[in-house]
């Protein structure tokens, strides 16, 4: 009998208790979650209103994401609305499973927006419980008043929320908490930043010409979605003597949201020369130009790839490859020194740790080295900095298609594999004539007119070989460079033939 009293007691609550969500949530207007999603290269997210399809099946939201398992990076690849999440009841999004199969985590959970933010917090083991004794009459009394003033809970703030929606006119959710400003200098969360206009169009944000009270600065705005490339950027910039001239100024960082999107700022210094790339198609080059730009991007790529020990006073500074060195991502300050910037790809490695083997083919597709293309890099550090080098003897044919020592005519700047693949190659097209048939851009005659740019030619080719173990370093490419810049443009020998080779006392100061 008293167990027949117990089943008709919550199976009254039940049903009162879900009578009323059911009445709250038509009120409502229909459970709100988060939506992200990505298709062809193009990721969105917005709020996605979700339906009660069938009485018995309730609603939830979830997230699909996945962590890397060095770098700890988590990539959220899918948010949205589901039906009938039977195990689902959580009120936050959070992965209590222990043990997670190819890194992917999965959430889901019953409230309006709580899909926003999510987490994984492994659940232990629990002991076995042990067997429940026999209710008495005392215990019976506590749980059906815990029971009612439940109840009685749910329904005041049911009532509450209903209120709040009928008085409600904006149909996205507003947020309710300050936004969430961190700064690494204090000066910048107290001057305000004026944005002039924007300067360039990446992947991952855009970046505008900006005042910060009395200094001209840059600021790169990133999206929602490209939050960890935001992360990975400022992480490489607070690493310890990042402080190098030939490598972007880090100025701050903030977080700012208003009521339509929240974005991610990077602060760092302008160069008003603005990209390699967008320079040389505006600009050519003479021989000293050529020279004390192609020296000052070597230097900055020699102090990325090269780890400094720790001082009394410094930390180690841990090697790094770019990932993604095109010249698009070199910066021209006014004297035409450059500096490398962009690190949002970039892959740091410490000392007694392995880099992983869970990185794909990430960066420009133009500027892949073959073993990229065809997905055979060899997992080490030496590997992934040997991928920047072959990007860097691109980079150098770009500067020598735009120099106009030789005396002969210059083209209109392309980049490279523009003349032969086109402005938009596919990746297919890459591999067949990168790795398959080892096309590479092509070297024309005047050139060799010019026993310089005969050298730079020949370190370029050593930089793009296709044997990523016969490429040279950053430092070798450097010291390389630093001869040619030596010698001024009337104490190079012309050359009346097609050959490659140095004047004897080049070659001789080369060795």
């Amino acid at each position: 009998m008293r167990g027949l009293m117990h089943f008709l007691f919550y199976f009254s609550l039940l049903i009162v208790i879900k009578g009323s969500l059911s009445r709250a949530r038509l009120a409502d207007g229909g459970l709100k979650c988060v939506s992200y999603q990505c298709k062809d290269g193009e990721c969105k997210e917005g709020i996605d209103v979700c339906e009660d399809t069938e009485p018995d099946r309730s609603v939830g939201c979830f997230v699909v994401w996945t962590t890397n398992n060095i770098t700890k990076e988590e990539n959220v690849t899918l948010k949205g609305c589901f039906t009938n999440p039977t195990d689902c009841n959580n009120t936050e999004c959070i992965d209590t499973t222990a043990i997670v199969k190819k890194s992917l985590n999965y959430c889901c959970c019953r409230e309006n927006m709580c899909n926003k933010e999510h987490k994984w917090i492994p659940e232990a083991t629990k002991a076995p419980e042990a067997v429940q004794s026999v209710e008495t009459e005392s215990s019976l009394v506590l749980i059906m008043f815990i029971a009612l003033g439940s109840f009685l809970i749910a329904c005041v703030v049911l009532g509450l929320i209903y209120l709040t929606h009928q008085k409600q006119v904006i149909f996205n959710e507003i947020p309710t908490v300050e936004p969430d400003i961190s700064s690494s200098s204090t000066n910048i969360s107290h001057r305000p930043i004026d944005l002039k206009d924007i300067k360039a169009r990446g992947r991952f944000g855009v970046v505008w010409r900006a005042q910060l009270g009395n200094q001209e600065v840059a600021v790169k705005i990133f999206p929602m979605q490209e939050r960890q490339s935001w992360l990975t950027e400022q992480e490489i910039f607070k690493l310890p003597r990042m402080n190098h001239p030939n490598i972007l100024e880090f100025i701050g960082c903030e977080k700012r949201a208003d009521l339509a999107s929240t974005d991610f700022w990077l602060i760092t210094a302008y160069c008003e020369n603005g990209s390699l790339c967008d320079f040389l198609k505006a600009h050519t080059v003479s021989w000293t130009e050529l020279c004390k730009i192609a020296t000052s991007m070597a230097r900055g790529l020699t102090h990325l790839h090269e780890e400094i020990q720790a001082t009394r006073t410094d930390g180690l500074k841990p090697s790094i490859a770019h990932r993604d060195f095109k010249s698009k991502n070199v910066l021209l300050k006014a004297d035409l020194t450059a500096c490398i910037a962009d690190f949002g790809l970039a892959l740091v490695f410490n000392p007694g740790k392995s880099c992983g083997d869970t990185h794909g083919q990430v960066g420009t597709r133009r500027y892949m080295a073959p073993e990229v293309l065809e997905g055979a890099i060899n997992f080490t550090r030496d590997a992934f900095l040997r991928i920047d080098v072959y990007a860097c003897g691109l980079v150098l044919w770009e500067l020598v298609s735009r120099c106009t020592v030789h005396g002969g005519p210059v083209d209109e700047y392309r980049l490279p594999f523009e003349a032969e693949l086109g402005p938009h190659p596919t990746l297919e097209e890459m591999q067949e004539n990168v790795v398959m048939k080892k096309l590479r851009p092509r070297i024309f005659d005047p050139w060799r007119h010019h026993s310089g740019l005969i050298a730079i030619c020949e370190t370029m080719e050593d930089c793009w070989d296709h044997d990523a173990e016969a490429r040279l370093s950053s430092s070798c490419v450097l010291e390389r460079l630093s001869q040619y810049a030596r010698f001024s443009t009337r104490q190079f020998y012309v050359a009346t033939n097609t050959t490659n080779e140095l004047p004897t006392k080049l070659a001789t100061e080369s060795l």
